[in-house]
């Protein structure tokens, strides 16, 4: 089943759109806060474990959309 973003890009799943390389990088921290993406690169590995870090010390998290 396919999955079209509010972009109109059509991804072969939601899973694809959510590990996809070109979301914005506000996009991509809700999608690894949230579970939805799976870390593609050292940036983003390094981002969850401050995330995840964050969560263990009850911290709130924010993302600034533009």
């Amino acid at each position: 089943m396919s999955y079209i973003s509010n972009d109109g890009i059509e991804y072969e799943s939601y899973e694809a759109y959510c590990n996809s390389d070109d979301l914005d990088l506000d996009i991509v921290g809700v999608m690894l806060a949230t579970g939805r993406r799976t870390p593609q690169n050292e940036y983003e590995k390094e981002l969850l474990a401050e995330i995840e870090q964050m969560k263990k010390e009850g911290k709130g998290i924010e993302f600034p959309f533009n």
